[in-house]
């Protein structure tokens, strides 16, 4: 999901380990390596295996790979733990958003085999907040806090040209139109708060998701300048992607779920201002630092936000704090360095304890 998977087998091969990718064979483009790693060229290394959701055995051919014995450990992401759980080889599952928020609490067969997949993990890596919480609720202690690895070295800042934007306070949203989950008609309302004394602001609303008619219908109804908001077709290439990043003033992200995600990893990297819901005790437990957000979570709060983020120095510190905070926590040097610690903590048999006490404190 989102080459989170793609991401840590390269590091992990640049640092001498021998590892496979196992994928869908027709992703989605923002899961794609193709899309997402220009070094490629086109074309997938010899190290990357497919299943292929198309055929009616596809299952049987994702637990067959994993029986392959050159495999001396599995690790799963988002529902595949349920297939290294029926391989009966040695596997951690990563849990990545839904799957372990909603999925594993469900009342279905699935979610029956996802829980039991945790169950019989070797150990839990989550990096959300939530998570801990989570794993208790369903009764698992062998989570590991391990934040998931971010291409610092492709999201980064960039000079652009400014043409297409010139003179305006811009605000981008790339997140997935879902109210429920992102609150987009929340930063919406907010934005109608502020345009009204600083007209000369634009909103890029990147126009994908569910509620994309809604949207679009609560914009029509806030009688906004035509060009104060702008739809930008969506799902955006990653190249595209790191464009608006680095053409915009302030990036605005989800509104709903205390904490940031890939486009706040995203924003952090690009040195850009992220404006999100995410309190500053809400990484406590999980970093020495809270991540350096924007908060808000109502529409009077993202206006009075983005009121403070109309000073230029105020943008620059906070967009150079999100960079230095990426590279600190989350940046592929460190997050590779724990997880092979982990990868091999587990094959010689160390307790969960151990292992937890050891990568944690990396």
């Amino acid at each position: 999901m989102a080459n989170v998977g793609y991401i840590i087998s390269r590091e992990l091969r640049r640092k001498g380990i021998d590892v496979d990718l196992l994928m869908n064979k027709n992703p989605a483009s923002y899961s794609d390596p193709l899309v997402f790693d220009p070094e490629l060229k086109g074309k997938y290394p010899n190290w990357i295996k497919f299943y292929d959701t198309s055929k009616p055995f596809w299952k049987i051919e994702i637990v067959r790979t994993m029986r392959n014995k050159k495999y001396d450990l599995i690790h799963a992401h988002v529902e595949l733990p349920i297939f290294a759980y029926v391989s009966r080889r040695p596997y951690i599952a990563q849990v990545l958003g839904s799957d372990i928020r909603e999925l594993a609490f469900e009342n279905s067969l699935k979610g029956w085999l996802l829980r039991r997949a945790y169950k019989k993990a070797q150990a839990i890596l989550f990096y959300e907040p939530l998570d801990p919480h989570l794993l208790q609720e369903l009764n698992l202690n062998t989570g590991i806090h391990i934040p998931v690895m971010w291409d610092t070295s492709f999201f980064k800042p960039m000079k652009q040209d400014m043409n297409e934007f010139q003179n305006r306070f811009v605000i981008f949203h790339p997140a997935n139109l879902d109210w429920r989950l992102k609150g987009n008609d929340i930063l919406i309302k907010g934005f109608a708060k502020f345009v009204d004394f600083h007209p000369h602001s634009k909103l890029l609303i990147v126009d994908r998701g569910i509620d994309s008619k809604k949207t679009h219908d609560l914009v029509n109804s806030l009688n906004f300048n035509k060009d104060q908001v702008m739809f930008v077709k969506g799902p955006l290439s990653y190249s595209l992607l790191l464009d608006y990043y680095n053409k915009s003033d302030v990036v605005a992200d989800q509104f709903v779920l205390d904490g940031i995600g890939n486009i706040g990893a995203e924003t952090f990297s690009c040195e850009k201002p992220l404006l999100t819901y995410c309190t500053p005790d809400t990484y406590g437990e999980l970093y020495s630092e809270p991540p350096p957000a924007v908060n808000a979570h109502t529409p009077d709060e993202i206006a009075k936000q983005l009121e403070i983020l109309l000073d230029e120095r105020r943008r620059l510190q906070v967009g150079k704090e999100g960079r230095i905070w990426m590279l600190k926590y989350r940046s592929p040097e460190v997050i590779s360095q724990k997880i092979i610690q982990t990868y091999k903590m587990i094959l010689d048999n160390y307790p969960i304890k151990n292992i937890k006490d050891k990568v944690e404190k990396w």
